[in-house]
């Protein structure tokens, strides 16, 4: 299975979605992660790009792709739309992952409108939230506990954002372990990550289901794929 993380800034998506890219690569799955710009409002963008290269080694991505886009100045734009649908295009993945379209940071309202346009005819598009995060209600749980402590490691690689309070291990494991006791499987699980749905097709055997699509004809078929559950 093909998995896009599409995040704004270094540091979203292993925030958001950090432990489960971490079991994917774990299990066999290809991850590819997409960020729109280097953060150069938060730090140098030069050491931005380094720690966010060296992230994607840490989780064992396929590829990672960094934008040019100016950071806190993203918008839903023709050019944003395209960039990120020629990636999606590129990578034809089964899952993607993207920010949640209500946060609080504009740039990540932009970067999940924007996500939603381009892979429109991709079949599952996720939400992710990181700490910050306010009026999230999510929909899917996934038990990361066997890789939090590296979800952790994995934030530490963003040393140049070690003052915010969100990277925080206890920020990021509080954050986990509430939203395991929220999924009521915390007498077996100890921390989660969740995600709101977006857009999920599912098959008959209540498999997760991949869409093909043929953009100059637009035809349509079916690709039937591994079952959420066992998914990673």
């Amino acid at each position: 299975m093909d998995i896009l993380a599409i995040g704004a800034h270094p540091d979203d998506v292993e925030l958001g979605c950090g432990g489960l890219l971490l079991r994917a690569v774990r299990n066999g799955h290809q991850v590819h992660i997409l960020t729109l710009t280097k953060g150069s409002e938060s730090g140098d963008p030069v050491r931005r790009t380094q720690e966010l290269q060296k992230s994607a080694k840490f989780i064992g991505a396929k590829d990672v792709q960094i934008g040019d886009f100016e950071d806190t100045r993203l918008v839903v734009s023709k050019e944003l739309i395209n960039y990120i649908e020629a990636y999606v295009d590129k990578v034809n993945p089964d899952l993607i992952l993207t920010h949640f379209h209500g946060d609080i940071h504009h740039d990540h309202r932009a970067v999940s409108t924007a996500t939603l346009e381009a892979a429109r005819f991709n079949s599952n598009i996720l939400a992710y939230e990181i700490p910050l995060s306010r009026d999230f209600d999510p929909k899917v749980y996934y038990d990361i506990s066997d890789v939090i402590d590296e979800k952790v490691e994995l934030i530490r690689i963003f040393w140049s954002q070690r003052s915010k309070l969100y990277t925080k291990a206890n920020a990021i494991k509080g954050l986990a372990e509430y939203r395991a006791l929220q999924s009521r499987l915390n007498t077996h699980i100890d921390y989660v990550e969740a995600f709101e749905v977006l857009k999920l097709c599912l098959d008959k055997e209540f498999k997760i289901q991949k869409v093909s699509y043929d953009k100059s004809a637009m035809r349509e078929g079916t690709q039937t794929l591994e079952s959420v559950a066992g998914l990673l």
